[in-house]
């Protein structure tokens, strides 16, 4: 569950924040008084994952996997193996 802090808060908690964060996966809203003064604090880890995720989407790579891992006939899918061939080609 995320939790919600006001940016008063969160600079007086900030590496508690970050140590939550980190600790148990779920971001901090740091909510200001409307969505263009607010901000999501969350673990570099789950960032980095994030846009792992994304880019894997934008190319189309992560639906074909799913596809071939889906597919009882087709053979296993390493998905550590094909994210290191998509690094490959950049």
């Amino acid at each position: 569950m995320e939790k919600i802090v006001n940016p008063t808060k969160a600079r007086s908690n900030l590496y508690a924040l970050i140590k939550m964060t980190n600790q148990d996966s779920h971001p901090v809203i740091i909510a200001g008084a409307d969505e263009e003064r607010s901000a999501v604090l969350m673990s570099k880890k789950d960032y980095d994952a994030m846009q792992e995720t994304m880019s894997l989407i934008m190319n189309g790579q992560l639906q074909d996997a799913i596809a071939r891992q889906n597919d009882k006939n087709d053979e296993e899918v390493d998905l550590d193996q094909m994210i290191r061939e998509i690094d490959n080609e950049k």
